[in-house]
């Protein structure tokens, strides 16, 4: 955020007309205050999808005739022009604009004047921020789902070409049978489509728009909401507009999917640091996806893999955090449920940041066939074997009394 001097600051920060809340109080908010209640920078990103509902909400406006045509076609090439300068960084929050609607309303007015003000009538942050959070986080829903499709892509490719590779199973971390090791990269494989999974069916679960709630009861201008709902690529508006305001188990199974998706990340990350130990010695990393000791020339530290395991905690507690802030709200909305962002921005940060590096390491993994194959039959792994084939000579597993 831009910022000015503290003089400045304090004016705009105390100056009730600048904020979208403000008509009912004599004086505007303590500095104090206004400190506590501006958004984070990081929750600017969100200006993509706040633009969109506020288009859906122009073409609303038009339809329940509060806005003429030619105001329509002015407000929306207004926004479209915001979006490209928020976009080029030709336009950006400074420290009067409270969060992203305030910051965009602030752009609009200065563009278009009082038909810029006419854009607040029936809507609410409530719904806003609700409907912005819902859109943000299908699209990064099906970004990272792709990215996960390229560490499952990683792992097929390994398994490929170890079909044939022997290695022992482990069950208790203890030899137990001989198996493939395509075969193991493949379980692995197999629990990312689970996550994908996840996400594809919360993304059908949450298809609704939350635009047209207000801040609890509706919008007297909310004529055809179906069709907002539609601008915005949702399949349906939302059925109860309480409900569309104050649930957050969109995020809280978002982030439990997110969650799952480190888990199931951390214990891959788990094996290829054991793998990749001298005591194993099965996996060699690449000098690209491997860091060394700042005192000790000979290591090859799984950074990746480690930084992967520690993040996936975070990652838990993001999501115990955000079932811990909802367990007691009340009804509708709550300045509590701003936290969401808090908590949905640090997992999928982290997880950008996790899961093309971990593509990269698992695609350049080197594996000792020869170490693995003759680990295989050791800590008689073919015990299991042994015993399959004594019951075929019609030895019984077990002795009877």
């Amino acid at each position: 955020m831009e910022h000015g001097t503290s003089t400045d600051m304090e004016k705009a920060l105390t100056d009730q007309s600048k904020l979208l809340w403000g008509g009912r109080f004599s004086s505007g908010p303590s500095p104090e205050l206004a400190a506590l209640s501006r958004s984070h920078p990081s929750y600017f990103r969100l200006s993509p999808e706040d633009l969109s509902g506020s288009r859906a909400h122009a073409r609303e406006l038009a339809r329940a005739g509060v806005l003429t045509g030619d105001e329509l076609g002015q407000m929306l090439a207004a926004l479209d022009a915001i979006d490209g300068d928020v976009a080029a960084r030709r336009a950006r929050p400074i420290d009067a604009d409270e969060d992203v609607h305030t910051f965009h309303e602030r752009l609009l007015v200065e563009r278009l004047g009082a038909l810029g003000g006419k854009l607040r009538a029936g809507r609410s942050r409530n719904d806003q921020t609700a409907n912005n959070t819902r859109l943000y986080l299908r699209r990064k829903a099906r970004e990272l789902s792709a990215m996960v499709l390229a560490v499952q892509d990683a792992l097929a490719a390994q398994a490929a070409r170890h079909v044939d590779t022997l290695m022992p199973g482990f069950t208790h971390l203890q030899p137990a049978q001989p198996i493939s090791l395509g075969h193991h990269l493949m379980a692995h494989a197999q629990s990312f489509s689970r996550d994908i999974a996840r996400f594809i069916d919360w993304d059908r679960r949450f298809d609704r728009a939350p635009l047209g709630a207000a801040a609890l009861a509706g919008s007297a201008f909310a004529c055809d909401s179906a069709a907002s709902a539609a601008d915005l690529g949702f399949a349906a508006p939302c059925e109860n507009s309480i409900d569309a305001v104050a649930s957050r188990d969109v995020v809280a199974e978002f982030l439990f999917a997110a969650a799952m998706l480190g888990v199931n990340l951390s214990r891959l990350s788990e094996e290829i640091c054991i793998w990749a130990s001298r005591q194993f010695g099965w996996a060699k990393l690449d000098d690209g996806y491997s860091t060394g000791s700042s005192i000790m020339p000979q290591k090859k530290n799984p950074d990746i893999a480690e930084l992967t395991r520690g993040m996936s905690g975070t990652m838990i507690g993001n999501l115990a955090g955000m079932l811990a802030t909802l367990k007691a709200m009340p009804l509708a909305y709550n300045r509590d449920l701003a936290e969401d962002k808090r908590n949905l921005f640090e997992t999928i940060d982290l997880l950008e940041l996790i899961l093309p590096a971990f593509a990269g390491m698992v695609a350049t993994l080197k594996f000792d066939t020869d170490r693995m194959a003759a680990d295989a039959p050791r800590g008689f792994t073919l015990a299991t074997e042994v015993a399959d084939w004594l019951v075929r000579q019609g030895i019984p597993f077990c002795a009877g009394a």
